[in-house]
């Protein structure tokens, strides 16, 4: 009894002293929610909440095969435009002219009566980047919402989040450092209200322009024009579907994925007729080459902007001044940099091949049980786990072995290469990502941990060395190699880096490319 006497003096102490602060915290706490509520703006609330009409904002849907389940909570001002597998609640569209067909269709099929505010979007759900056309992205900037397309800010006519500029009759690209393209990168934050363009300082800056000769390939094909009749239809086609001026050094800014808003009256800037001769351009072809051209224009073609959507810059006026294929130097935001060489006309792209080795000690026993073949299938399905590869690019080459006195763990050399196909060896910013994996300090940790699961074995990795990443240009028999040396003791990492090198920055184009 004495001791509950006590108890509930303390308690009491506890109810005088802390009680009267104990409120005040609540009703900041309380007063902190209402601020984070209307943070989000009343809009949005009355947006999630069914009280806004398709009068005042539309989120139009490319769809086709694409789920949905992202976008429920935006289904009362939802219009989905299928090609593929369509819901009851879908409007069911033929299979032709990809998303540029279904935003156009629904511009010039609704067009006296548009939304005061429209949100065209692929269907897929939106996320940081794009890495590739296999493992995909949602084209969002790194720090940006599907949010911030949803409501018109004062006086803003359009949101186009560039991520990408191109000097029209070169194809030449400069990629925006905050829009993520690898899993590895370490993308800049913006804020998407004030980052339609890159501030050029800090971490979220212009690229320099860059050969994308995968994009170029794939347009002469796509769109039968011999390579060297490429520019003037570029410029053909800017003149007759873009209609406008030309921008300053003939560089375009666009939205990699075709996500944009747009307001009704930046619309009606055009008439009808322009946006039907749009579409009929693209009504035909399952994937015309006018919808890849498209991509690269929808802020000019939406209305008649009268100024461009970035200011230009000094690498803007000397892009097309270039001769050539000349491969620029570009801060990949990685280890190392990027060197300056020749690509001769015509000729095939380089390819990255990285060779290493790694020592591990390993249970005599456990190795004893396994043939050669498959130790090297789980270590080289391990190598390509931990680094994010595809298995077929990984070979283990040798396995050398020596025993210890008492033969308890046998000491393994094992090397192998990195063989990386043409569509990654163009990307730099992922050859430089995957040279900065190689030296990450808890490399060793994570190979020891996925090639024990892999192969049963009970193993350590105490050292790895990665030697050479060559690049190869076949025109000139010009061979670049980075050398990086990592010492690995106990799980840590001393790295020297002597350099990096690598050719022909990335431009992860959707799905079209």
């Amino acid at each position: 009894s004495i001791c509950l006497c006590v108890f509930e003096r303390i308690i009491k102490w506890v109810i005088v002293l802390f009680l009267p602060q104990m409120a005040k915290a609540s009703a900041m706490l309380s007063t902190l929610s209402v601020v984070a509520a209307t943070a989000r703006s009343e809009f949005l609330s009355d947006l999630y909440s069914g009280k806004v009409s398709k009068g005042e904002v539309e989120l139009v849907l490319a769809h086709h095969n694409e789920d949905l389940a992202w976008s429920e909570p935006l289904r009362s001002v939802r219009t989905v435009y299928c090609k593929g597998q369509c819901s009851a609640d879908s409007v069911k569209l033929p299979n032709v002219g990809r998303e540029g067909h279904t935003f156009l269709h629904h511009i010039v099929n609704n067009y006296d009566s548009l939304s005061d505010w429209t949100v065209f979007s692929q269907a897929d759900k939106p996320s940081d980047g794009y890495v590739d056309h296999k493992r995909g992205g949602g084209h969002l900037l790194s720090g940006s919402s599907f949010e911030d397309y949803l409501e018109q800010q004062q006086d803003q006519d359009s949101l186009f989040l560039m991520t990408s500029k191109v000097h029209l009759p070169s194809l030449r690209h400069a990629l925006r450092s905050s829009f993520k393209v690898n899993p590895l990168q370490i993308a800049a934050k913006i804020h998407s209200k004030t980052g339609v363009c890159p501030k050029d300082e800090g971490e979220d800056v212009w690229g320099n322009f860059r050969e994308v000769p995968q994009v170029r390939h794939y347009l002469e094909r796509k769109c039968g024009v011999e390579e060297s009749a490429m520019s003037d239809a570029l410029k053909t086609f800017w003149d007759d579907f873009v209609q406008l001026p030309m921008p300053a050094s003939e560089v375009v800014h666009y939205a990699q994925g075709a996500r944009f808003a747009v307001s009704r009256d930046r619309v009606h800037q055009r008439s009808k007729a322009y946006y039907q001769q749009l579409l009929d351009a693209v009504a035909s072809d399952a994937d015309p080459c006018l919808n890849n051209l498209f991509e690269f224009v929808w802020y000019y073609i939406m209305g008649t902007p009268a100024t461009a959507p970035c200011p230009f810059s000094s690498d803007d006026s000397a892009v097309g001044k270039v001769e050539g294929r000349v491969l620029h130097t570009m801060e990949a935001g990685v280890s190392g940099g990027v060197s300056m060489g020749e690509e001769e006309e015509g000729e095939p792209p380089a390819l990255v091949v990285i060779t290493a080795s790694m020592k591990m000690q390993v249970d005599a026993g456990d190795a004893a049980n396994l043939t050669s073949d498959e130790v090297k299938e789980g270590i080289s399905d391990g190598i390509a786990e931990v680094l994010d590869l595809n298995s077929d690019w990984v070979e283990v080459d040798d396995i050398t072995s020596g025993f210890r006195r008492l033969a308890v763990w046998t000491d393994w050399t094992v090397t192998y290469t990195i063989s990386l196909p043409e569509e990654v060896s163009m990307n730099n910013t992922r050859v430089d990502g995957l040279m900065a994996k190689l030296g990450s300090p808890s490399l060793a940790d994570e190979l020891t941990t996925v090639i024990k699961d892999k192969t049963g074995l009970y193993l350590s990795i105490s050292n790895v060395q990665a030697s050479m990443a060559t690049i190869t240009q076949t025109s000139t028999t010009v061979t670049t190699t980075t050398t990086a040396d990592k010492t690995v003791a106990s799980g840590s990492i001393r790295s020297t880096i002597t350099s990096i090198f690598a050719i022909v920055a990335a431009i992860m184009m959707h799905g079209s490319f």
